[in-house]
């Protein structure tokens, strides 16, 4: 075990990466049948997979995980903000334009969240 016990922030971060993971493979499953980009729907997909896998690590303090998961966050939110350019002046601006933006939340979110204090003191104790 390591010297500083995993913070509660790693726990709730790990559980919102599983959970973005399993919607993002959901959200390009989706995409490929609903007319969206089939590489961007591809890329969703991919990019949930890496989510869902490497969410083990974060839970055991892996600084390999935490990197892997913050070059794939950075990747969801440019993704997000793609979508939200893309569907500005489209006729399905409404549902998609929010999709990206809540995708960027997020992503915020887990970038925000990886990088507390407590949660690096975790990360380098490992």
């Amino acid at each position: 075990m390591s010297a500083v016990g995993r913070p509660f922030i790693v726990t709730l971060l790990g559980v919102i990466v599983i959970i973005f993971g399993i919607l993002g493979i959901i959200a390009g499953i989706g995409g490929l049948f609903s007319g969206t980009g089939w590489l961007i729907a591809l890329i969703t997909i991919i990019l949930g997979l890496v989510y869902v896998l490497v969410a083990r690590g974060l839970f055991r303090g892996s600084s390999g995980a935490r990197f892997i998961i913050a070059v794939v966050t950075v990747l969801h939110l440019l993704t997000g903000i793609w979508e939200m350019i893309t569907f500005w002046s489209s006729s399905a601006w409404g549902a998609r334009f929010f999709e990206g933006l809540i995708q960027g939340i997020v992503a915020l979110l887990i970038l925000l969240l990886l990088y507390t204090p407590k949660a690096t003191a975790f990360f380098k104790s490992n």
